[in-house]
């Protein structure tokens, strides 16, 4: 989770930074999806040397020039997903319906008699380019390590007193200090180490040689990003297609988590009264988050598309950074409860305690990688179509800034641990009348980390502050067909998408592997349609 920026030497000398921005983070601010008109759907955005599409606008602005005509069109999306949770000992599933926006564009033409300029267009599209709505249970047997050992282990590293983390009525330790470790060492998580040279070290209540227990997960999110292009472009002589946008992108997420565990055979303490009871007990704790990311950019794209004969188009296009200023709202609370130790209670009247963040604000800015697209058309007189597209993000470029934050730890490990994504689609269209038109595609893209990350043999700063579990993304599939109705000036179209991702869950950094490794399967059905009016 994000902390508020306090104490700049903490940040440079400890593994626990106040800012709480990972890789993970960063990931989630570049995500797409297929999604647009229809058409454009049913051909899983293949579109970068064809154009004629109002979404065709995401990818290559040049598509726009190869309007002759204005055009208006509104698409609305139905979607259901279905995500499992698959482990040794458990399978969850999760699904619902939501509905989206996911289009809307007009393109206005000026027709030229004469000279190489043939016609001038302007253009305008909103498209819903990603939405967040998921959610997900995961569930652990037996696990044989546990989320506060992680706690202790970040606590020690800072190598302070436990009054710089206790909660007083004239301190607030939130100010200051990382707040997992004051969420810990309030809630009675941890508890200062006894005995020569422990000072200031800090152990947990599990033991991994005598504790045991089980875990779950809840991940709820919602949100979209939204995407507003503003396009200038034209035809040279009927041969050569060009066009620039610019973007206005907007960037909503809200994210609640629960994390818990039930645990036996712990050891438990009281802080506040310094006191550790050696004896055993069985208790169980839950960590909950809330999120909130705002963010708005602003970025540009160039491209062009080259028809040097009648049934080959050659598009090629280049999309700049988007420069982002975000913010992000955020609150943590954690709740304890343990069996009685030796027939007593320890805390109060009742075995129980928990704790509450603030809630914080942090405004920072990031900055999104560049892409470059290839693309490739074959136009089968008037029947039929068949289009390629590959575009290359430079995703380890992408990065996090602010006048007073240093972020160069968690750009390093973006530089040195994401890779670049390669993406590739392809789509066909076939008039089985001058009217009625069928159409099917297909799309892929790499995970932008490797499998080291799948099996939790490499952790780098995937996921920080409270907000401890993180999903690793795999390669993306893409499945898309569809169907398109033109009479005189009116079309209709409808599309189906299936898209499957799978993502090897952590519920922490360094957690244990095997039984406690977790596969999430999302899956997501999108039907869309889109009414366009030629005139």
């Amino acid at each position: 989770m994000r902390k508020l920026l306090a104490i700049t030497a903490l940040i440079l000398t400890t593994t626990i930074t106040i800012s709480g921005q990972g890789v993970v983070d960063a990931l989630n601010n570049i995500s797409s999806q297929t999604k647009g008109t229809a058409r454009y759907s049913a051909m899983a955005g293949a579109f970068g040397a064809l154009g004629g599409d109002l979404t065709s606008i995401r990818q290559n602005p040049a598509g726009i020039g190869v309007y002759r005509s204005s055009e208006i069109s509104v698409t609305a999306g139905f979607n259901f997903y279905d995500n499992r949770t698959s482990s040794p000992m458990y399978d969850n599933r999760n699904s619902d319906f939501y509905f989206t926006g996911d289009n809307m564009g007009v393109v206005g033409t000026i027709n030229f008699k004469e000279g190489a300029l043939r016609n001038l267009n302007f253009g305008f599209a909103y498209n819903n380019v990603a939405s967040y709505n998921n959610v997900y249970r995961a569930d652990w047997d037996n696990i044989s390590s546990s989320l506060t050992q992680l706690i202790a282990s970040k606590t020690s590293s800072l190598n302070c007193p436990p009054g710089d983390l206790g909660i007083t009525s004239s301190y607030n330790p939130y100010n200051n200090m990382p707040w997992l470790s004051v969420l810990g060492y309030n809630t009675n998580l941890i508890h200062q180490a006894q005995g020569v040279g422990s000072q200031n070290m800090y152990l947990p209540i599990f033991d991994s040689k005598q504790s045991h227990g089980n875990a779950y997960l809840i991940n709820v999110t919602s949100g979209d990003v939204e995407e507003y292009d503003f396009n200038v472009s034209g035809n040279i002589y009927d041969v050569f297609y060009w066009g620039l946008s610019v973007n206005v992108t907007n960037i909503y997420y809200h994210q609640e988590s629960y994390y818990g565990e039930e645990l036996q055979d712990i050891t438990v303490s009281n802080n506040h009264e310094n006191r550790t009871k050696t004896s055993l007990t069985n208790g169980n704790f839950e960590l909950s988050n809330y999120l909130l990311t705002k963010g708005l950019g602003a970025g540009a794209k160039l491209g062009f598309i080259y028809r040097p004969v009648n049934f080959l188009r050659i598009g090629a296009a280049v999309h700049t950074p988007t420069f982002y200023d975000m913010s992000d709202v955020y609150s943590a609370a954690v709740g304890y409860k343990f069996d009685k130790v030796d027939g007593q209670t320890l805390v109060g009247s009742e075995n129980s305690i928990d704790n509450q963040t603030d809630i914080g604000q942090i405004d920072y800015q990031f900055t999104s990688p560049w892409h470059v697209m290839g693309s490739l058309a074959i136009i089968f007189n008037k029947w039929g179509i068949i289009s390629a597209d590959y575009e290359y993000t430079f995703a380890n470029e992408m990065y996090y800034s602010d006048l007073y934050s240093d972020y160069s730890y968690v750009n390093r490990c973006i530089n040195n641990e994401v890779s670049g994504v390669h993406n590739v689609r392809i789509g066909a269209e076939w008039r089985i009348t001058p009217l009625f038109s069928a159409r099917a595609g297909y799309a892929y893209e790499s995970s932008p980390l490797d499998n080291n990350y799948f099996t939790g043999a490499s952790t780098p700063l995937l996921a920080e502050g409270t907000i401890c579990h993180y999903q690793v993304p795999g390669d993306v599939h893409n499945i898309t067909c569809g169907l398109g109705y033109r009479f005189n000036n009116f079309s209709i179209d409808a599309a189906y998408v299936f898209r499957t991702q799978d993502y090897s869950i952590f519920a922490f950094e360094g957690m244990a592997t095997g039984r406690e490794n977790t596969i999430l399967n999302m899956n997501n059905h999108s039907i869309k349609v889109t009414l366009g009016l030629r005139f």
